[in-house]
């Protein structure tokens, strides 16, 4: 018959003869969660051990943790996840939202970058381990790659905005100056075409209906006849700009 191999892992005893496991029980989880979860080396366990009165040599601590499943200091931390459910982020507000804007998720991308970089150079000077500290230094490193990722990127997206805004300002100010140059010349024509019928009013006062005609019609027409005057002038602006920003 072909054996089955069991993947579950068998239960590691204490030994009688192991000093580490005559340790307080509460000492004996710190130093395991401190080497599985915190990769600290041998050595720091033995300084940490003897800075409570207990003197292991590494040999010692090594065959100790010999006796402790490493999964069983992961599992403990388990429930401690789960509590990980209520606490908020920096991402919350995305998650529902309809639409994504790209630079709002590289704003918050970034930010939480920065906070992480944050704790990272905390606990590196908060730590006097110095394996400990040189994994979080690694860490950093990479953290501050990723954020100049994220901030080249929030770079990227924010240039099509700003080139937006510098044509806009600039199609506004030429359709400002095209306006104004175009009232200034609609205003002129007509003040010459007013001088005239006047001229010839004074040159023959036997037909005033003319002026009277004349002064009507300016009347009449002129709001409509500016209103030409200034969209013919701002037309070919527009069609530029919009050209650009095809």
């Amino acid at each position: 018959m072909t054996e089955i191999a069991n993947s579950v892992p068998a239960i590691k005893v204490e030994s009688r003869r192991c000093l580490g496991c005559r340790l307080p029980q509460e000492l004996q989880e710190e130093i395991a969660r401190d080497r599985f979860r915190g990769w600290a080396t041998f050595a720091h366990l033995v300084q940490k051990l003897s800075a409570k009165g207990f003197k292991l040599s590494e040999a010692s601590v090594r065959r100790h943790l010999r006796h402790v499943e490493p999964n069983s200091q992961f599992a403990a931390a388990e429930p401690e996840d789960r509590d990980q459910e209520n606490v908020s982020t920096p991402f919350d507000a995305l998650v529902n939202a309809q639409v994504l804007d790209d630079r709002l998720v590289v704003e918050v991308m970034a930010r939480s970058l920065v906070e992480r970089l944050q704790r990272l150079e905390r606990a590196q000077r908060a730590t006097r381990n110095p394996a400990q500290a040189e994994r979080l230094m690694t860490a950093s490193l990479k953290e501050m790659q990723a954020l100049e990722r994220a901030l080249r990127r929030r770079e990227e997206l924010a240039k099509p905005r700003q080139e937006l805004v510098g044509k806009s300002k600039e199609f506004v100010g030429r359709v400002f100056q095209a306006t104004k140059d175009a009232c200034a010349a609609f205003i002129e024509d007509y003040l010459r075409t007013m001088d005239d019928a006047v001229n010839a009013h004074l040159a023959d006062y036997s037909h005033p209906e003319r002026l009277v005609r004349r002064m009507s019609e300016f009347q009449r027409d002129w709001p409509k006849a500016m209103r030409q005057r200034v969209s013919d002038a701002v037309r070919p602006i527009w069609q530029e700009t919009m050209a650009t920003l095809r």
